[in-house]
């Protein structure tokens, strides 16, 4: 196991040696004693309209989060670190000015109205930035301020409930756990959803490696934990299909822009130091409130008489009456008091998480530098679980003549301790605990292994794992050493025309680990796994940019460019399984090993255009064009072609219109975006199964038939919406419509196996999605020392599955434990069905039974979907002179969730809905308590279904059967059962916030401190899931709302400390 808190010490020393080294060095200026004598200015704002005096205009120090306000008068008094420092003021209807203070202790500052003009600036598409006003497509972004304080690993995780229309769902896995990320719905039947992820400039790879199935299996960990939330500066997300066109096929899903901070100072000259420091302690959220305790291990009605029937009955809670019998013995023959002692939740931990962070920044007349590094350490709530993660960035930025440069590097490495098995019963911690019988106290199992060191059995087959012997004795761990790239050349030849160069590369190696120990009840011998992946992936573009003049009215601007990414994947792995010597954890212990590789290799080059008119700066036209090559494709279907045009109408500029409206925009689009496939689809591969007398023996490696004259994919949208804002902008509506529709989908169609095959690849198939967003912002008030920021975003979308292969009506995809459940998809339904067995009901909405009087399973039919109906996310800033209080509330509604947790407590005799049943057996059952074999009748009808689905019914039920079999007949066969509106409404964010006063920092060499207290997943204030979360999910991208015994969410509390030298 990773050695945390030797790694975090080491970590220290090595930063403050890095530090001491940079101060060797007499980087210009050095770390300066700053406070030794501050310089007091006063001044007044006045408003160029009228010179009356503003009151309430935000005066920030450049560099520093030093500020005031002005008063009633529009007076101001500011105490300054220099008096060559710079003042921001920054006032809403206004346009922000930047005031060089040059000694002066009085001021007089002027500001202009922005003329009804929105001045500000969006990074797009190839990082181009633009004016707000001249975008035709839907754009969000999100600030640094939004994302400090909060120990999140996966950046991705911190969008939620922030951006209409986009839609996040984490595996429960515990620390560092992927995520799926959805911008308006679902768009592929096969493939990834996910959006393109860009940091700055460059796209990085977001390939989850691993996955939970059906048979289970542990989550790959989320690939953007490259990005050290302290390094953002903004994130932009591109929805539309418009806004993404000039990224090409992996930008169908929508672009998310990751912009990092840069050394710019506020002097040339100066170095600034900043350090942070966040401790966080998460505990999981309570479940299983609907799990039933009032009977204890056993079956029929009888607590175990014996080790042996306790063994056998293992999770069966079909026992006796709690309290009604003494005491039984247990499944390692020890007597204990037959009693409620259940304690699901105490196996969990408190879960501390540290992250310090240390940036250095130099800025010189003509350069800027960087350097920043942090470290997390993160204990899971599972116990001896955790995750460790150091980050180190080097950015640096200079200009010369006509030439600027901008380059960084990053190193991260990730230490993945036991990270956690899903789903099924063999190797989860989770699932025992979760269906522990009331009776049987959690300490019974500890410490997981026997005096003889093997696993600590509770059933007679092995199986579920002992929860602490998963934790103590099995092994999953990562290392993973990345590397991020980046040199970005511009040479501004003249006034009008520049040249852009990029180039980027993103590299890591993950070593990955699993032992199921020697005495392991599912792996006698025990078992080990060793694999190393290696993703090496370069992006490469090549840009010129003209803004030839064409007239006073018309101007124009001209990008065109080209790109190559070039991505190589390599895993080589081992396995073998039986120990010869039972402690020896090695490769070379085992009996057999066999080997296995895989390599990939896929290359797309690009040419791309963007003519953009702009007329008298309120009518706007964007037009664009991208040609790719992929070589996953056919030679005869490459290049393939796709256009967009977009325009934007800022009506208020070109109409005398009301002065309560401050600014009104309309927008439109049309874009297309083509998409490719994996490597090697399109012919036979090959591969060594093993060798016959020196010979090797050949094997085809495809399941599938390739297809030949495979075609690109599609995605076509229209976008319509407009912009508008209130009284001086405080209050602005944003509303958005689109239609999307992706179609000659690529896909595999099940072929008889007689073929040799289990599918061909088609070009086939169509998903639309059609939805609305809508963002609502506010200031409420603000004077000289309240503002309250408000937004509200709305976003709903539906999607529709419009065809499959011909004569094909429904592709049936992965399956969930019990059988009982497909993620599916079904032409005319959504995208992504829960597809599961039904009840069979008559004409009257009865449940009809067999003869034998248990429940009759119906075909698969849909059930609903993982995805929301609509979308809800509202949050506030309230702030009072130096203290801030925020929070984010969220909101989705409309999804479905099959509950493998329920369907299993069904089966075992756990749930509250089997107590009805029971209390109608216990006034049946015998001398010896066990049940009669037809104490329960089932609500319903006797009957039966023919072939084409028709109904007859019989009589009203009146066969008897024992409760166990009769709700073990729902658990295995009927997911409607458990198939629930995952409706919630969350507490997602809390954050308090205190920026210490210049008086109290005037006393100490640090320019500005803030502290900060951040709740994050606090408490639902609405949830519709018996016993789970409704979040819930042991695969996000593969199995959309399915989950069964994850580790359960936590909520975390943590306490911040900013500091700026």
């Amino acid at each position: 196991m990773p050695p945390f808190v030797s790694s975090h010490s080491s970590f220290k020393i090595v930063l403050t040696a890095v530090f001491g080294v940079l101060l060797a060095c007499g980087l210009p200026g050095g770390v300066q004693a700053v406070h030794a004598q501050d310089f007091e200015v006063t001044g007044t704002v006045v408003s160029a309209d009228n010179q009356s005096p503003l009151p309430g205009v935000n005066i920030r120090e450049a560099g520093t989060s030093r500020g005031t306000v002005t008063g009633p008068d529009g007076g101001f008094s500011l105490a300054v670190d220099s008096p060559q420092d710079t003042l921001t003021f920054s006032f809403i209807g206004y346009q922000t000015k930047t005031v060089p203070v040059d000694g002066r202790s009085e001021i007089r500052v002027v500001l202009e109205t922005e003329s009804q003009e929105l001045e500000g600036v969006v990074v797009t598409a190839l990082g181009i930035e633009r004016q707000q006003r001249s975008v035709g497509y839907a754009t969000s972004s999100i600030e640094a301020q939004d994302l400090v304080d909060v120990t999140e690993s996966n950046p991705a995780n911190l969008l939620q409930g922030n951006v209409p229309g986009l839609v996040l769902s984490s595996n429960a896995s515990g620390p560092n756990s992927s995520s799926s990320i959805n911008i308006r719905g679902v768009s592929s039947i096969a493939g990834n959803n996910d959006p393109l992820f860009i940091v700055d400039g460059v796209p990085i790879d977001n390939t989850v490696i691993g996955g939970a199935g059906k048979f289970g299996g542990r989550d790959g960990g989320s690939a953007l934990s490259v990005v050290n939330p302290e390094n953002i500066s903004d994130i932009s997300v591109l929805k539309g299909a418009g806004a993404a066109a000039l990224y090409g096929t992996r930008a169908r899903d929508g672009v998310v822009l990751i912009t990092t901070k840069t050394g710019r100072t506020s002097a040339p000259g100066e170095v600034s130091v900043q350090y942070s420091s966040t401790v966080t302690a998460k505990d999981v959220i309570s479940g299983f409130s609907d799990f039933q305790n009032q009977y204890g291990q056993g079956t029929q009605g009888r607590a175990p008489s014996n080790q042996d029937a306790a063994l056998s009955a293992g999770l069966s809670s079909w026992g006796a009456p709690l309290g009604e019998v003494d005491e039984a013995p247990q499944f390692d023959g020890t007597v204990r008091p037959y009693d409620d002692v259940a304690d699901r939740q105490g196996f969990y931990r408190t879960g501390l998480s540290q992250r310090h962070s240390l940036s250095i920044n130099a800025g010189f007349e003509n350069t800027s530098l960087r350097l920043s590094a942090s470290h997390q350490n993160t204990e899971g709530v599972v116990p001896n679980s955790g995750y460790e993660q150091t980050n180190i960035n080097l950015r640096g930025q200079t200009r010369l003549g006509g030439l600027t440069a901008d380059a960084s590097v990053t190193y991260q490495n990730e230490l993945t301790d036991n990270r956690t098995f899903l789903n099924d019963a063999a190797r989860n911690p989770n699932y025992l605990i979760s269906f522990l019988p009331n009776n049987i106290p959690k300490s019974a199992l500890q410490p997981g292994a026997t005096e003889e060191g093997v696993e600590k059995q509770f059933t007679s087959d092995g199986l579920p794992t002992n929860p602490y012997w998963a934790v103590n004795e099995l092994e999953a761990d990562d290392d993973k050493d990345r590397i991020l790239g980046n040199v970005n050349l511009n040479y501004s030849i003249n006034d009008w025309l520049s040249l852009q160069g990029q180039t980027g590369l993103d590299w890591y190696s993950l070593r990955r680990t699993n032992v199921d120990a020697f005495g392991s009840a599912f792996e006698p011998g025990g078992s080990m796994t060793e694999d190393t992946y290696r993703v090496w992936e370069s992006n490469s573009k090549l840009l010129a940019t003209a803004t030839p003049s064409l007239t006073d009215e018309l101007s124009l601007r001209l990008d065109v460019g080209g790109s190559l990414r070039h991505r190589q994947f390599e895993q080589v792995g081992v396995f073998g399984r039986n120990f010869s010597i039972p402690d020896l954890e090695t490769i070379s212990n085992t009996a057999n090993p066999t080997r296995n590789y895989d390599f990939s290799e896929q290359q797309i080059r690009s040419f791309f255009g963007s003519a953009s008119f702009t007329y008298r700066n309120y009518l706007f036209l964007t037009l664009t064009t991208r040609s790719d090559w992929s070589s996953t494709l056919p030679e005869d279907n490459n290049p393939f072609v796709y256009p967009s045009v977009s325009g934007s109408f800022v009506f208020t500029d070109a109409f005398d219109l009301p002065d309560a409206l401050s600014y009104g925009k309309v927008r439109a689009s049309w874009a297309e975006i083509g998409g490719d496939t994996d490597p090697y689809r399109t012919s036979l591969t090959y591969g060594i199964i093993g060798q016959h007398q020196g010979q090797a023996l050949e094997t085809i490696t495809q399941l599938s038939v390739p297809l030949l004259d495979l075609k690109p994919t599609s995605t076509r949208e229209i976008e319509l919406g407009f912009e508008t804002q209130f009284f001086n902008d405080r209050f602005g509506v944003d509303f958005t419509w689109y239609r999307r529709s992706t179609v000659d989908q690529i896909l595999d169609v099940t072929v008889s196996s007689a073929s040799g095959y289990t599918a061909r690849t088609a070009n086939s198939g169509e998903i639309r999605n059609t939805g609305v967003e809508l963002l609502l912002t506010s200031i409420p008030f603000s004077t000289a020392d309240w503002t309250w920021d408000s937004r509200v975003n709305f976003a709903a979308n539906r999607s529709q599955v419009e065809s499959l292969a011909p004569g094909l009506d429904v592709r049936v995809g992965p399956e969930n434990r019990l059988a009982t459940a497909n993620i599916a998809q079904v032409v005319g339904q959504p995208a992504n069905a829960i597809y599961g067995n039904t009840y069979v009901r008559d004409d009257q909405g009865r449940i009809v039974h067999g003869e034998d009087g248990l429940p009759l399973s119906g075909e698969k039919e849909v059930l609903g979907t993982g995805a929301p109906d609509w979308t809800l996310g509202f949050s506030n800033t309230i702030s009072y002179q130096n203290v801030s209080l925020d929070f984010l509330i969220d909101a989705k509604w409309g999804g479905k969730v099959f509950s493998g947790t329920n369907a299993n407590a069904y089966g075992n005799g756990l749930h509250k809905a089997t107590l009805d049943a029971r209390a109608a057996c216990d006034e049946q059952a015998g001398s010896n308590g066990r049940y009669p074999e037809d104490c329960f009748v089932g609500e319903g009808v006797i009957g039966s279904v023919n072939s084409e689905g028709e109904v007859t019914v019989d009589r009203e039920n009146d066969v008897g059967v024992r409760p166990s079999e009769y709700y073990g007949r729902i658990s295995g066969e009927i997911a409607e059962e458990f198939v629930y509106d995952a409706n919630f409404i969350k507490l997602r964010q809390l954050r308090l916030s205190y920026d210490l006063p210049s008086s109290v920092m005037s006393h100490v060499p640090v320019r500005s401190a803030s502290v900060s207290v951040v709740g994050r997943n606090l408490f639902y204030l609405y949830d519709s899931v018996p016993n789970i979360i409704p979040e819930s999910s042991y695969n996000s991208e593969a199995t959309p709302g399915f989950e069964q015994a994850g580790v359960p969410q936590s909520r975390s509390i943590g306490a911040s400390v900013n500091l700026r030298f």
